[in-house]
This record gives structure tokens, C-alpha cells and sequence, in this order.
């Protein structure tokens, strides 16, 4: 069950890749934070550790789908193409609130306007003396929270209800109709993920 405001999305099983592009984002906001705590302000979500709260329980939801951690929570269904016999990438139901992915989405932006030149970011990062690629994470920071932010589509509804018929952790035969909305969904969240506005199948 959802609760108040929160929103059933489709996440694929990225392995350990979206861990590490957590695991960046968490280590640059809190260089941010504690650049904040000496004395340098932050914009927007960038202030106060709001997005650096928001991506911690995003991830808190997402990272027992993910890989290793899956396999420990017992979600780590298999989903296979119609016959059994081909393996698809997994995807996995998860419960989010929309709010955190729009705190992030705009952290991204904020991190964006601010990590070059002689912006505030600059200077928050330049102070404590840090070597994190800041202009590289924005984009992962953007591309996360695209992730879960994607329309739904007559596809996605498919799948999730197809998924949500099978239970946690099932491992799921696709339909002929499953099938094909797998395809077209994947390709979405491939686009996103990659960052090629493309959907290329998996």
C-alpha cells in the first residue's frame, strides 16, 4: 500500500552502478553541508541538508532493489521474455515520494548553475578544499531523479500491474502484451539513465 502523496514508480536493477552514483551524490552534499556549517550559504535545496535528507530516503526505498541488496531483502526476482526463456533486466516496484524526487531534481539544477565559475556552490566546495568532480555528478544528479520522475505510459501501467500480480521478489514470465511494453519502457528508462535522450532497447 502507498501512502499519502507517494507514488508506485518502475526501477531497474542497475547492479552496483546506481549505488556508486548514490554513494558520489551523498559524499558531494555533505562536502556541501558542512561547507554550509562554516559559513557558506547554499541556494534552494542545496540549503540546510534538505537534499541530501531527500536523496538518503530515496535511496533508502531504491537500494534494497539494487543488485547484492537485492538478493538480501529477497526482491531479486528473475523476469524472463514470453517461453522462459530469455532473462530480461529486472525491474522492480518501489514507493517514493514524488516531493523527494522534486527536491533532487532540483538540487541537480542548482548544483548545475553553481558548480563552475565563481557561484556560491564554487565557493562552498572551493572552501573546504575538496577534489569531487561537482560538474560531473550533476548530470548523475539529474539523471536519478529523471529515473523516477518518468510519465506514466498505457506500457508502464502494464508492467507495473503485471509485476504487482506476481508479488515481491516473483519471478515473472512476461505475456506477448508484456512484452512488447517491457521493451518500450526499458528504452525509456535507458534513455534517461544514459542520458542519450534515446530509447534504445536493452
Amino acid at each position: 500500500m502507498t501512502g499519502l502523496g507517494s507514488r508506485v514508480v518502475l526501477v531497474p536493477d542497475l547492479g552496483e552502478e546506481l549505488a556508486r552514483a548514490v554513494g558520489e551524490l551523498e559524499r558531494l552534499l555533505l562536502v556541501l553541508r558542512a561547507a554550509e556549517s562554516v559559513g557558506s550559504p547554499l541556494p534552494g535545496a542545496l540549503a540546510d541538508g534538505v537534499a541530501l535528507t531527500a536523496l538518503r530516503r530515496l535511496w533508502r526505498a531504491i537500494g534494497p532493489t539494487q543488485g547484492r541488496r537485492a538478493t538480501a531483502a529477497r526482491l531479486a526476482g528473475r523476469l524472463y521474455a514470453p517461453g522462459g526463456q530469455v532473462e530480461h533486466m529486472p525491474l522492480r516496484l518501489v514507493d517514493i515520494d514524488p516531493l523527494d524526487v522534486a527536491t533532487l531534481s532540483a538540487a541537480a539544477m542548482a548544483l548545475g548553475l553553481g558548480a563552475v565559475g565563481k557561484g556560491v556552490v564554487r565557493q562552498a566546495l572551493d572552501a573546504v578544499g575538496t577534489d569531487l568532480p561537482a560538474t560531473e555528478l550533476v548530470s548523475a544528479a539529474a539523471r536519478f531523479s529523471g529515473l523516477l520522475d518518468l510519465a506514466d505510459t498505457a506500457d508502464s501501467i502494464v508492467l507495473r500491474e503485471r509485476l504487482a500480480a506476481a508479488g515481491p521478489g516473483a519471478d515473472v514470465v512476461l505475456t506477448p502484451e508484456a512484452e512488447r511494453a517491457y521493451q518500450a519502457t526499458v528504452g525509456r528508462l535507458n534513455a534517461m539513465w544514459s542520458g542519450t535522450g534515446t530509447a534504445a532497447p536493452p
